[in-house]
């Protein structure tokens, strides 16, 4: 639990015990019980002070908290298709903390205030929503680029790979009728960065734009390394996530990416298509393994190997890098709405971000 500095609760902000005791967890529900009606959408951009809120919401940045009177206290955004919105829940904090986590979608009885010049949610009752009580249409957001294109640039990228094997290995896979048509809708994570549809290629695009630069920088520098490594990099460290992630309601895990996870599924996939390849090097197969199953940088953070190469150790920075770009420019960009100098508290990065520089 973290410790934040932020107000006492608004009076009348109680969860009610009823709905805490009774709310029920997806799947749990009495199967012979009616289904509940879904009303209309009420969509987060039309939310205004002092509006009731009685709706589905996709649960963001949910955070377990502790407020100036040492009481805990939810943190989380409500979001959808039109955006997002903070929200408090200030009473039976840990029972509900218990009900869902973020990329749950959640149904919310609320009210809209203001709290220093922004809106916010402060939440009477909570409980997941079910299938059939939202559009997953209303929650679906897409990358702003079109996503065949992107995905016709990443076939030049790949053809232009001077490496025969890695070439034929990664055009292999890009023609791979099932990796197409995931990728043309995946997303690159569940809540953080690029979490959108068409996400994972997004940003895999810009890592191989990134390795173009910083290879022709360093090259030119004197180093020593091999661009061919770096895009394999770019594209492979999380093509398992097409496989991993399930868009179907909401962004969330599929069984085989809990029980697997990307990396391996990614590894699995260069083994496959490899083999198929007439004298693919087993060295090569293995370095191009390791980019794979170290791009996370270090153990602690999910990697089995930690980078022993300088390609897999860009392969890993410039990964984190895209990422956190892509993170805090979305939160900034959404934060400038409220016209004010300063974010909110961002508890990802654990800090303030100025809005006007």
């Amino acid at each position: 639990m973290q410790s934040n500095a932020e107000g006492s609760p608004p009076e009348g902000s109680q969860i009610e015990g009823s709905q805490i005791e009774g709310s029920q967890i997806e799947g749990s529900q009495d199967k012979d019980a009616p289904a509940r009606a879904a009303p209309p959408k009420q969509f987060v951009r039309d939310l205004s002070e002092k509006q009731a809120v009685h709706g589905v919401f996709l649960a963001r940045d949910k955070s377990l908290l502790v407020g100036k009177n040492g009481k805990p206290y939810l943190s989380l955004r409500l979001a959808d298709a039109s955006g997002s919105v903070d929200a408090r829940v200030w009473d039976n904090v840990e029972t509900v903390n218990e009900l869902f986590q973020s990329g749950d979608m959640i149904r919310v009885k609320g009210q809209v205030q203001t709290f220093q010049g922004r809106r916010q949610v402060v939440v009477h009752r909570l409980e997941k929503a079910l299938p059939e009580e939202f559009d997953m249409a209303d929650f679906v957001v897409r990358s702003a680029r079109d996503p065949e294109a992107m995905m016709a640039e990443l076939l030049r990228v790949a053809e232009a790979v001077e490496d025969r094997n890695i070439r034929q290995l990664t055009l292999d896979v890009l023609n791979d009728a099932d990796v197409r048509a995931r990728l043309l809708v995946a997303p690159a994570a569940k809540t953080i960065h690029h979490a959108y549809l068409g996400g994972l290629l997004e940003h895999t695009l810009s890592i191989c734009g990134l390795m173009r630069a910083i290879h022709a920088h360093y090259v030119a520098c004197g180093a020593v390394m091999k661009l061919d490594y770096l895009v394999f990099g770019a594209i492979f460290h999380d093509i398992g996530k097409i496989w991993e992630l399930d868009i179907d309601r909401g962004i969330g895990y599929t069984d085989k990416g809990k029980l697997l996870g990307h990396m391996v599924m990614a590894v699995e996939l260069v083994e496959k298509k490899a083999s198929r390849i007439l004298g693919f090097p087993e060295e090569l197969k293995d370095l191009l393994k390791h980019i794979i199953l170290s791009h996370h940088g270090r153990v602690e953070y999910g990697s089995p190997k930690t980078p022993m190469f300088l390609e897999a150790f860009l392969v890993a920075a410039v990964d984190d890098l895209d990422s956190k770009v892509n993170t805090i420019d979305a939160f900034m960009r959404s934060e400038r709405a409220s016209g004010d100098r300063w974010s909110r508290f961002n508890q990802l990065f654990e800090r303030y971000f100025f809005l006007k520089a």
